[in-house]
């Protein structure tokens, strides 16, 4: 009854051009009717937005927020408000004042308005439901930034046009890019039909049949593209992807014999990369350093793109003057993503390679009529699809012409018939098996990351402009209707195009990815760079033959400036590596290293076969290979995959489905009770105050100084609540960067047993080291330190401790590694922050043995170990009574050498060694689980 009254009264109240019979539905009883909003803005200049809500009442924690966003640049504004509710609604103001002119990223262009409502505790919004929205933004309106001269106006935004208005906010960046393509179109199409005057004598071509020449025009110009290639690597040698690490950790399961899967027992295929799990196979099994490894092999996946390349431009249209069989190498080998995505760990230099080669050895073998190129062919193609599943889609492209020369001859030829029996011999058997297997032909991650939804699509529309925008690729694309004016090779151009095309396609259809710099579209980079790389040589020859019919010595003009054209964007490209990455810094900023040191921690504490609940399916799941895991996201869960897609819910995109998401979490918590995992780590991000939670945290490093974040993160259920707190303790948080935490929780029924691992009856024998007593009721029977450690990784620490009465329940043990130059802190709970002092019982004996990461920033030499105990609340130290209080009510019990770390001798992160980890396995509470459950 309220809410009809309000909405009532909210019938006089509207502006004229808005109704409540046009409305959207928002959770909670709440409907928006519309936006008043401004034309046009001086920069500089306030200016006032009001929106029109209606509800009967609202909880206190609700704000209304305002997102500003250009379509074509980086500007973004964003404000929060607490909306004042009145009789007849919300009517809400909010007031704005736009960047100097300094900024030129927020001056002349539209702004896009988007609003919409959330809870300040736990950051969720208010789901958008009648339209839906994936976002659960409304786009509100627009309006312009002028540096002067605005109009004084507004407009009304009634709902019935948000839709059309949202469609043409994706739609209208592209103006450009379609306008320039359809030119291209056209003075492609125009050049086509005079092409005889241009391209009867090809007066660029240059011989190379002789060792020799050979050499000077292609085996010189590789080397040099090779080694800037390399280069572009070294600047981004510090980029390392968590991802990898689920193909290294089901490659290791593999081969220890437990079968292709990331869990023990669990036949999922958790992987979309079948035929990368048995590249790194062998690596594994010799317990090489598998990210130094594959720095390697992706640089020489990488090369050997390159060189392909080249060889497919040579096929085309040969060796020439003017290098233009070079160009597109060149693009490839300064690609900012190529060069990242290479030394990632993951797959995709392989997926780029194969492809490009299955193209060449192809239409090699269909020009030749060689049988054993065909069958070559075929098996490339075959692996390549093995590779990524999205690669099916150029071999079904590049079946085209095999199919058309079957057609064509009327029978399936040799040729056709040994490429066609080299891919499906290749791949029948590979998804016989994994049908077979996992009893799916899809991999899992299909079920996470895909979607029908208008949403997604548009979310893939915008990422495609994105990526026209990486790299001046979208200068590139306008390039390729050029290849085709001289008429010559018009097959192999169709396909290249048809893949180049296709990829496109299929980024919109996937929506998005998270994982940055175009990823998604390497395996297409190459036949995108080869096509518009034709173009480009055609346009050379055209404006060649046109200056040269006038003017002779202008005939090398345009390739001259073509050459400085390719020069420049290749410099920008690789000037964009150079900056992002810090320039040669090695592996100094390692990039999804984050976490080794979290699933080595759970091994010390958790017998083999234990359940741990965790979003980031990487490096901590490797570091404890024999603890199986539940993933939030769904990438190696099945049930979490299938239930997220039968909800209609992508992973990384919001969609109309959104209103399905707290059903999807209600279903999804009750499924991780169920599993009842022995541990859960909850990821936390923090999207503003970094510094206000820092120094929370500092004093006081559990969840509640994180606050909101801890229960916001959309991935996890909210499961963050007081059921979940019921059953589960923290035990520690790792605080990974200002904006990104991760907490670490015990059930609660295995926490309230004493930790036997770590809590002793009796003293080890034959302990040695220094001793001493504190007040407060503690004394140190010893400690042993590893003498020897290496530069960024780990070494334990370990010390004996005696509980002689009470103790401060705030107990914390600090650490300090240092010498004249350097200071490392590390402080910790006793017990390896297993056995927090406010359980204590006269008698214990406590073994702290934990595991120190060495921080990069040390260089390598002689370090001084420290030790000390204070009380967290209030900083105190407790004093020294017995021993060497050295300073401070420190005690030094050793020293550690840090050694310079040696490429390839050394590994980058020290790897899984569950013995080493968990050396009192008999004494872990026991999980009582199913080794295999």
């Amino acid at each position: 009854m309220l809410a009809f009254i309000s909405f009532l009264l909210a019938f006089f109240t509207l502006p004229t051009g808005l109704s409540l019979d046009d409305q959207i539905e928002l959770s909670e009883d709440v409907v928006y009717y519309g936006a008043e909003i401004v034309d046009e803005v001086n920069v500089e200049e306030d200016f006032e937005l009001t929106f029109y809500f209606g509800a009967s009442e609202l909880e206190r924690d609700v704000q209304v927020f305002v997102h500003l966003e250009s379509e074509e640049t980086e500007c973004r504004l964003v404000r929060d408000v607490r909306p004042q509710i009145e009789e007849d609604g919300i009517i809400r103001s909010v007031r704005f004042q736009l960047p100097s002119l300094e900024n030129s990223e927020c001056s002349s262009q539209r702004m896009e308005v988007f609003v919409g409502l959330y809870h300040t505790d736990g950051g969720l919004r208010l789901h958008v439901k009648d339209p839906l929205s994936g976002d659960n933004r409304i786009h509100a309106g627009h309006f312009h930034i002028r540096n002067r001269g605005a109009k004084e106006s507004t407009s009304l935004f009634a709902p019935k046009h948000i839709f059309q208005n949202r469609i043409l906010s994706i739609i209208r960046p592209w103006k450009g890019w379609a306008f320039g393509i359809f030119l291209g179109i056209l003075a492609s199409g125009f050049l086509w039909r005079t092409r005889k005057r241009f391209f009867d004598e090809n007066k660029f071509f240059t011989d190379v049949s002789s060792r020799k020449t050979r050499l000077f025009w292609i085996g010189i110009p590789f080397a040099i593209i090779s080694v800037i290639f390399i280069a572009n690597i070294l600047v981004a040698l510090e980029f390392i992807k968590d991802d990898a690490y689920i193909t290294f950790r089901i490659a290791h399961n593999f081969v220890n014999g437990d079968g292709l899967v990331f869990n023990t027992g669990d036949r999922l295929e958790g992987m979309t990369t079948f035929l990368w799990v048995f590249i790194v196979a062998p690596f594994e099994k010799l317990g090489w350093d598998l990210f130094q490894v594959f720095a390697v092999v992706g640089t020489l996946f990488g090369i050997g793109a390159i060189f392909t390349t080249i060889q497919v431009a040579i096929d085309v249209n040969g060796t020439e003057k003017h290098l233009s069989h070079l160009w597109a190498a060149l693009w490839l080998a300064t690609s900012s993503s190529m060069a990242q995505w290479t030394t990632s760990g993951m797959e995709q230099p392989l997926a780029v390679f194969l492809p490009i080669l299955a193209f060449l050895l192809t239409f090699r073998a269909l020009e030749q009529n060689h049988k054993k190129l065909a069958l070559s062919g075929g098996i490339i193609m075959g692996l390549a699809a093995l590779t990524r599943p999205e690669i099916h889609l150029i071999g079904m492209i590049l079946g085209v012409p095999i199919l058309w020369r079957s057609i064509k001859n009327r029978r399936l030829d040799p040729v056709s018939l040994f490429w066609l029996v080299g891919l499906l011999g290749t791949t029948a058997p590979a998804h016989l098996f994994r049908f077979l297997y996992y009893g799916e032909l899809l991999p899992n991650t299909f079920f996470v990351k895909t979607g029908g939804s208008w949403v997604v699509i548009l979310a893939g529309i915008r990422k495609l402009y994105d990526m026209f925008a990486f790299n001046n690729l979208g200068w590139i694309v306008l390039l390729t209707p050029f290849a085709f004016i001289d008429g010559k090779n018009t097959s192999k151009k169709a396909i290249l195009a048809a893949v180049s095309l296709g990829f496109m396609g299929y980024i919109v259809k996937v929506g998005a990815d998270e994982m940055r710099w175009h990823r998604l579209y390497l395996p297409a980079l190459p036949f995108l760079l080869s096509l518009a790389a034709m173009g480009a040589r055609n346009i050379v020859q055209s404006a060649s033959e046109i200056l040269s019919a006038k003017q002779k010595h202008l005939k090398w003009l345009p390739a001259t400036l073509a050459i400085a054209g390719l020069g420049w964007t290749t410099q920008n490209n690789a000037r964009f590596t150079y900056d992002e990455f810090n320039g040669f810094n090695g592996w100094a900023e390692l990039n999804g290293n984050y976490h080794p040191d979290m699933g080595k921690f759970i091994v010390r504490h958790e017998q083999t076969g234990g359940l741990a609940a965790f979003q980031d399916m990487g490096s901590t799941p490797y570091h404890a290979p024999d603890i199986n895991w539940l993933d939030f996201i769904g990438l190696v869960d099945g049930t979490i995959a299938h239930a997220r897609h039968d909800y209609g819910l992508h992973a990384f995109v919001g969609a109309e489905s959104a209103s399905n998401k707290p059903a999807f979490d209600a279903e999804m918590r009750a499924y991780f009770y169920e599993r009842n995992p022995e541990w859960a780590f909850l990821t936390s991000y923090v999207h503003g105050s970094h510094d206000i939670v820092a120094r929370r945290f500092a004093e006081n490093p559990t969840p509640e100084a994180i606050g909101a974040p801890v229960s916001s993160n959309g991935y996890q259920f909210g499961i963050y609540d007081e059921h979940f707190r019921e059953q589960y303790v923290h035990v520690r948080t790792w605080p990974r960067s200002a904006s990104y935490y991760l907490s670490l929780f015990r059930r609660r029924d295995l926490w309230d047993q004493t930790p036997r691992e770590v809590v002793f009856e009796n003293p080890p024998q034959n302990i040695n080291g220094p001793t001493g007593r504190w007040d407060h009721n503690l004394a140190m029977l010893g400690a042993e330190i590893e003498s020897e450690a290496i530069e960024g990784q780990e070494f334990f620490l370990t010390t004996w401790w005696q509980v002689e009465g009470p103790a401060e329940p705030d107990t914390f043990i600090f650490v300090h590694i240092e010498n004249e130059d350097d200071r490392l802190p590390l402080d910790h709970i006793p017990g390896d922050w297993m056995y927090p002092a406010d359980r204590w019982q006269n008698g214990d004996i406590i073994e702290d043995r934990v595991l120190i990461q060495l921080s990069s920033n040390l260089s390598p030499g002689t370090y001084d170990i420290y030790i000390g105990l204070y009380r967290r609340s209030t900083g105190e130290r407790w004093r020294i009574l017995e021993g060497e209080n050295h300073d401070a009510n420190r005690m030094h019990i050793g020293q550690v050498n840090i050694r310079a770390w040696r490429p390839f001798l050394d590994q980058l992160i020290e790897p899984p060694n569950v013995e080493q980890q968990r050396i009192h396995p008999e004494r872990i509470t026991p999980h009582g689980r199913n080794l295999h459950e």
